[in-house]
């Protein structure tokens, strides 16, 4: 099976193709050039694999939250793809995803994970996952706490009120707020996934079909409302 993955939700977009069990991947890195270099990053993967759009047997990305701009883009081309070309999309958060790399950091078969994503002006994006092994060696994905976005104090209050017992924090903030984290939580991790980690995902998760839509079912996890939106609900 030949799959094309991309991720849009920061500055760094980037694409990768599994082909013949290996992965080749691209990426660029900045934000307001999406529109501009996605599609050619995509062209530059695809011809460094020896194949083209023809030859993909399944889409992935991930629909968010992150730069409201970048997943619009992102999904409007992996949706645009599928509709030509008659495809199969598997879509997972950027909060999942972290919570399916981050618990292979502990060897327990059921995992506790807070995900953090930065929203900038002391905000984060954040949910709570736990992630079973399974026997088969794949991994079900079990939501804990939905995705929300807060200031990262009123973040870890809610989270302390939920009283989950979490067993490992990761993101790509988790450095920002150091400080903040290393007072509850002992198991931290500065990370985030690739499109190389959003295909390996595609493998081995259990409930795979949770995660699998078409050109017209999919849609994007934005976590908060838009600027425009937030300017006219204001007023």
């Amino acid at each position: 099976m030949n799959i094309l993955g991309i991720d849009t939700t920061t500055k760094s977009a980037s694409c990768s193709v599994l082909k013949d069990e290996k992965y080749t991947m691209n990426s660029i890195t900045n934000e307001i050039t999406h529109s501009e270099k996605l599609l050619p990053i995509i062209d530059k993967t695809l011809s460094e694999c020896n194949i083209n759009i023809d030859d993909i047997n399944l889409l992935a990305a991930l629909n968010g939250p992150g730069s409201f701009t970048g997943i619009r883009i992102g999904l409007a081309t992996v949706k645009a793809l599928a509709q030509v070309k008659d495809l199969d999309i598997y879509s997972i958060s950027s909060i999942d995803l972290i919570s399916y790399v981050a618990s292979k950091k502990i060897d327990k078969k059921e995992i506790y994970i807070l995900s953090l994503i930065d929203a900038k002006n002391n905000r984060v994006y954040y949910g709570v996952n736990k992630i079973i092994k399974e026997n088969n060696g794949k991994y079900t994905i079990q939501k804990v706490m939905d995705v929300n976005n807060d200031n990262i104090d009123d973040a870890l209050s809610n989270i302390a009120k939920a009283n989950i017992s979490i067993d490992i924090v990761a993101g790509n903030c988790t450095e920002i707020f150091k400080d903040k984290l290393t007072t509850t939580f002992s198991n931290i991790f500065e990370l985030y996934p690739n499109t190389n980690d959003l295909i390996e995902s595609y493998l081995n998760i259990a409930n795979i079909s949770e995660y699998m839509y078409n050109a017209y079912s999919l849609d994007a996890l934005y976590a908060r409302p838009s600027q425009a939106e937030r300017m006219v609900n204001n007023g």
